[in-house]
């Protein structure tokens, strides 16, 4: 299982919206949550910032390192890559800014988890804060207010995750109702069958039969026979089978025995897989594989072809004891990241029995994968891809 993507809080609002209070708030609850100090070049308060001079403005410039920046109160801040990079090294940032423009900024040049929060208070409220703590500018945090209404208005079709009147809810509330936001599936469950699916395990079996063999000086019927018999299904009873059947140079325990290494040595993702994987997992869904056979060459097959490290959990039915079209499988794979089939879901894979009416009687959609094949009657899936690459594409879209 490979780790969690990173996670991070942006908060946007007016000026005395409570970014300050809700951040100390949230490292209350969890020191994990500390305050992305954004670099500052330019006179007043320096609290709160990393302050700096017009030559690091430049070289940051330069290098390409500034991630957003904008100027207000005749001082210029900057988000910056490398402040980011730290932060995300220590903990969950949690940064404040003040124009949608820097968060799509920050969302589409610094790819993290993020979870976007607006925080809001009427302009009076703002006013009635600004006095009370003794802000010596609030004529111009009153226009930083305004400007604040008219960005929001000027992009109707930005939405944040999440939107708190800070006028109704204390900071300790606040903070909770982030912590929780941040750590909630903010996705789909995506299960995805294996074989055939995100791999071309078809191909592997049908070069390791062709080189064992000729290995061994096997004709053409014998190299016939084995493919048949093992392309949809390979495990102990099956080399059994064939052992006694066509008499091959091998006991099955020897010929399983050395089956399952050299297979997994063989196989491999269809291209664009893995990048696939990683994006819809980038973008809040949750991928578990689930699929039929046994516990151990499964699982070297996943390391092998390192689909393992793309996903968020495994289920196979070997280790289960439920197999696909069971909805039992199903219901197992969701409680293997936490989640239950009453959320729904996707079932992705290239059987139409197992994977397409199993998912669909688990009451999951499904996404069945032609491989350039005619659909073969039966329930219907809700989308036909042609690659598993397809079908995550599509499921990515049609959030």
């Amino acid at each position: 299982m490979s780790t969690a993507p990173t996670r991070g809080v942006i908060l946007y609002g007016p000026p005395a919206s409570g970014k300050d209070t809700v951040t100390r708030a949230l490292s209350d609850i969890d020191p994990v949550f500390s305050l992305f100090s954004r670099v500052k070049v330019g006179p007043g308060r320096s609290a709160g910032y990393r302050m700096g001079d017009p030559e690091l403005l430049e070289e940051l410039r330069a290098s390409g390192a500034v991630v957003y920046e904008n100027s207000r109160y005749d001082s210029v801040y900057v988000t910056d890559r490398p402040g980011l990079d730290k932060a995300f090294a220590h903990g969950v940032p949690v940064m404040h800014l003040g124009q949608v423009t820097g968060v799509r900024a920050v969302l589409d040049r610094y790819p993290a988890q993020w979870l976007t929060v607006l925080l809001w208070s009427p302009r009076e409220v703002t006013e009635a804060r600004s006095t009370g703590r003794g802000d010596a500018d609030t004529p111009a945090r009153l226009a930083a207010w305004d400007a604040t209404r008219a960005d929001l208005d000027a992009n109707p079709d930005f939405r944040f995750d999440l939107t708190i009147r800070t006028d109704e809810v204390g900071p300790e509330a606040a903070a909770e109702h982030i912590r929780q936001a941040l750590t909630a599936p903010r996705g789909d469950l995506l299960l995805v069958d294996f074989d055939d699916t995100l791999i071309d395990r078809l191909a592997a079996v049908t070069a390791w039969v062709a080189r064992y063999c000729t290995k061994h000086d096997l004709g053409p019927a014998v190299e016939q026979r084995m493919l048949e018999a093992m392309r949809i299904r390979a495990d102990l009873d099956v080399i059994e089978g064939l052992c006694a059947e066509l008499g091959l140079p091998e006991s099955p325990s020897g010929l399983w025995s050395r089956y399952e290494p050299e297979l997994s040595a063989l196989v491999a993702p269809f291209p664009g897989v893995i990048e696939a994987l990683a994006t819809v997992r980038e973008a809040g869904h949750q991928v578990v594989v689930v699929t039929n056979g046994g516990g151990q060459i499964q699982r070297a097959k996943l390391a092998a072809s390192g689909i393992a490290d793309v996903v968020d959990a495994v289920c196979i039915s070997g280790e289960t004891g439920f197999r696909k079209p069971a909805p039992a499988a199903f219901e197992a794979a969701a409680a293997s990241v936490g989640r239950d089939l009453s959320q729904g879901g996707w079932m992705i894979g290239d059987n139409a029995d197992l994977d397409v009416a199993g998912g669909r009687q688990a009451g999951l959609r499904t996404v069945w994968i032609s491989h350039g094949r005619s659909w073969p009657g039966g329930v219907e899936p809700d989308f036909v891809a042609s690659t598993a690459v397809e079908a995550l594409t599509h499921i990515g879209g049609a959030r």
